[in-house]
């Protein structure tokens, strides 16, 4: 059974949403900046309602990962009432770089 928690974001993670909003208007328009942010919110809705379908990537501190595209995953953290999002990454950066 889904249970949807509420979505906390960190400063980093709207600040790599914000960043990667104004690289694709700049790069590809505004048809590509919204199919590619529509696509990353819905699987930030797949996040909210069923966090466990993703893996954890980082043992330590339980940081589990949702790819929304070739170039872009979700990190976040299980918390008891919340989904707490930790960054939008680019895959094309170096993995040394993942959120901990």
């Amino acid at each position: 059974m889904e249970i949807s928690r509420e979505l906390e974001w960190s400063e980093r993670a709207v600040l790599d949403y914000e960043n990667l909003t104004e690289y694709l208007f700049f790069k590809w328009g505004e048809n590509i900046t919204l199919k590619v942010l529509s696509e990353i919110d819905y699987q930030i809705s797949r996040v909210k309602n069923n966090p466990e379908q993703f893996p954890i990537i980082i043992k330590q501190n339980e940081i589990r990962r949702c790819v929304a595209s070739p170039q872009t995953s979700i990190f976040f953290v299980v918390k008891p009432q919340s989904i707490y999002l930790l960054s939008i990454f680019d895959n094309r950066l170096n993995p040394d770089k993942y959120p901990s």
